[in-house]
């Protein structure tokens, strides 16, 4: 945000819409919504508000556990369903009514009354994914802008969609095409119509996107370019509507001669484009781009990392031909004529001074809300000041600092590793497969790769069997790995990938355990453990990236304890989990019988002396522990996901979604007029920033 401020981007636009559990779920069920990603979008838009800088919101998206999910929770499968049946489109209303009256538990204002929000997408992309009767999205459109306007009309309202035409505009030249032998136009199976889905007297201006490598693979067309644009200038025109090109992006992949040069020179097109229509008269009033990277931000594996497919860095010359282009579209805007701003200014809300309650005076510490009563997470905010190589641990209106096991310091100014950490490496070996270590085991919340993660349904203190188990935070080195193994009870061995920088502990059945496989029947042998996945293919190199093959796989080298029996036993009858002697004088083997007690100096796999005495606790500001923590030195494990790259969006394609990420845009900042309202304006999914208003 502070990027976009900087030079002259003022409107970013972002989901407010997932669903299901792949991603961060946002409505983990028709009417259920996770509480702590709604207080992320509070803090979201409150941030925006701070900067001044404005947000379109998406409703719903077309791609990734969106429209789907809905269809899948009214007992559906047609993906057209979602715009024609009326149980699936009740949920969709359902959900915008939460959406809408949603009161930000940070600065107290209503989402229908808060200025910060420039816009709404209906939803991002729609599409039939096949041939559907003419009318079907914008009879949708109709229905649900109307609803919308119902009950939010001061906002802006538009469709979200990639701007397509039917045989019915008598513009399907400005589509899509190849001349490729036995090239079948795929247009016509997504059911937009960019001017009917735009008539709608409640949608207030023309929003469409354009995506020239997806649609037009190896065809970087100046003249395409060129012309796609005119021609939704020309419907703004035809429909009396502002006009923003919400979306574009133009992928790098040298092997095609897609380059940095190529980048440029297609930005330059489009920025050259939209300057020539604006000084004509025609209402094109903002471009949006995909997406940019602050430095040390980097793309996903898939995308090789770095500033993958998409991303730019503020470094990168095409940023500034961004900046460029936002200097010269504010010195383009002008005021609407007639537009008083002082007659459409939202209800003031009255909020109290939070500062007293900061810890040490560090901003974004304490307590935050209008009337200062909840709870900041300082360790979730990255506001804490713990020391690197510690624990953070949220209590009420404040946090608590410790070193990783093996390191020494307070917490707050130095956290030292010790000699016993590097020595680590001599303590463990390699093996060919996961072995028989086969188990899961809580990971330690007071470790390296450890981090609190506020997109989990249970809050900070989850039931372990929700998702699995293994690192959030990245472990950047098996050696982390290592510490984790050591402070974590049970752990015999763990499973490490430096390409997904990730962290997963194992160990023989027992008590700490998070999951184990189903054990074998009686007098059977134990399951055969499981063989590595291949090493990674090397990158895609298809000039589409929509027909790039889904790599998921991820190579793991696998390391267990050398002082410690690395065999599980499994008991007759499987009667639960109980303690077995081991084949080593003082060692014990664990299996199943979750109601017996397991000593951390007993378990198997655990030596917490190995590392040395228990840490310093520093504690800053109250130390009352939150959410069940009794003290940090006590702190519970917990588990999670392995972390994801946060913006994954999927962009649209011939064949389906390819992996995408943020987008920002730029307009001239004229301000765009709908009945009552009178508003002038990133895994966020698109950003739009607009200049001078």
């Amino acid at each position: 945000m502070d990027t976009a401020v900087g030079n002259n981007l003022n409107v970013m636009r972002i989901w407010a819409q997932t669903v299901g559990f792949n991603r961060a779920p946002f409505q983990t069920s028709p009417g259920v919504y996770n509480e702590n990603i709604f207080r992320g979008l509070d803090y979201t838009l409150d941030q925006a508000r701070q900067r001044n800088l404005k947000v379109i919101m998406a409703f719903v998206d077309n791609w990734v556990e969106g429209v789907d999910q809905y269809v899948g929770w009214a007992g559906l499968s047609d993906h057209v369903s979602f715009f024609t049946d009326p149980k699936v489109m009740q949920l969709y209303k359902n959900n915008v009514q939460v959406l809408t009256s949603r009161v930000n538990t940070i600065n107290g204002r209503k989402y229908s009354e808060d200025p910060t929000i420039f816009a709404w997408d209906l939803i991002n992309e729609p599409r039939c994914n096949s041939d559907c009767p003419a009318g079907t999205i914008s009879g949708w459109v109709t229905e649900m802008a109307a609803y919308v306007k119902s009950l939010d009309p001061n906002h802006l309202l538009t469709v979200g969609e990639e701007g397509f035409y039917t045989s019915t505009t008598n513009q399907t030249y400005c589509n899509p095409s190849s001349s490729a032998p036995g090239w079948v136009s795929w247009v016509p199976a997504t059911g937009q119509d960019a001017v009917a889905d735009h008539a709608s007297p409640d949608i207030d201006f023309i929003a469409f996107h354009s995506w020239i490598d997806n649609w037009q693979p190896g065809n970087v067309s100046e003249v395409f370019q060129r012309n796609w644009i005119e021609c939704h200038a020309n419907n703004g025109i035809q429909l009396n509507k502002p006009v923003i090109l919400e979306e574009f992006g133009k992928f790098l992949n040298a092997t095609v001669g897609a380059d940095m040069n190529q980048r440029n020179q297609y930005y330059g097109i489009i920025f050259d484009e939209v300057n020539k229509l604006t000084d004509a008269g025609k209402p094109i009033k903002g471009v949006g781009f995909w997406e940019t990277y602050e430095p040390g931000q980097d793309a996903p594996a898939s995308e090789g990392g770095g500033r993958g497919v998409y991303g730019i860095y503020p470094t990168d010359a095409t940023f500034g031909l961004i900046k460029q282009e936002a200097q010269s579209l504010k010195a383009r805007a002008a005021s609407v004529p007639g537009c008083d701003a002082t007659a459409h200014t939202a209800p003031a809300v009255q909020t109290q001074d939070c500062t007293s309650t900061q810890v040490k005076g560090l901003v974004g510490t304490g307590f935050e809300g209008p009337t200062c009563s909840i709870d900041i997470n300082e360790c979730v905010r990255g506001t804490d000041n713990c020391a690197a190589n510690a624990a953070c641990i949220n209590t009420q209106g404040g946090f608590q600092c410790q070193c990783w096991l093996g390191y020494s310091g307070d917490g707050v100014s130095s956290c030292t590793a010790s000699p016993a950490v590097n020595d680590l490496a001599s303590q463990y070996v390699t093996e060919a497969t996961q072995g028989p270590l086969i188990c899961d085991v809580m990971y330690p919340i007071d470790a390296p790769g450890s981090a609190y993660d506020p997109t989990l349904i249970a809050g900070l203190t989850m039931n372990p069997q929700v998702e699995g188990v293994g690192n959030v935070a990245p472990v950047y080195s098996p050696n982390s790995c290592m510490v984790a193994c050591e402070t974590a009870p049970g752990c015999s061995a763990f499973a490490y990938s430096p390409q997904g920088m990730s962290c997963f502990l194992k160990g023989c059945p027992s008590n700490h355990t998070v999951q184990c496989p189903t054990p074998p029947p009686a007098n059977e042998p134990a399951p055969a453990p499981p063989a590595p996945p291949a090493p990674p293919e090397p990158p895609c190199t298809n000039p589409n990236p929509t027909l790039c093959p889904v790599v998921n796989a991820t190579y793991y080298s696998y390391y267990h304890k050398t002082r410690y029996q690395d065999g599980c036993t499994f008991p007759a009858g499987n009667p639960g989990l109980t303690l077995a002697p081991a084949l080593t004088s003082g060692e014990v083997k664990p299996f199943f019988a979750p109601d017996t007690p397991v000593e951390p100096e007993t378990a198997a796999g655990n030596n917490p002396s190995s590392l040395g005495a228990a840490p310093i606790v520093t504690s800053e500001g109250p130390s009352t522990p939150v959410a069940g923590h009794s003290s940090i030195a006590g702190v519970p494990t917990r588990a999670s996901t392995s972390a994801t790259a946060a913006g994954n969006e999927p962009l649209p394609g011939p064949d389906g979604p390819v992996s995408g990420t943020n987008a920002t845009a730029v307009t001239n900042g004229t301000t765009l007029s709908s009945a009552g309202s009178n508003l002038t304006a990133g895994n966020i999914s698109s950003s739009i920033m607009t200049a001078g208003r």
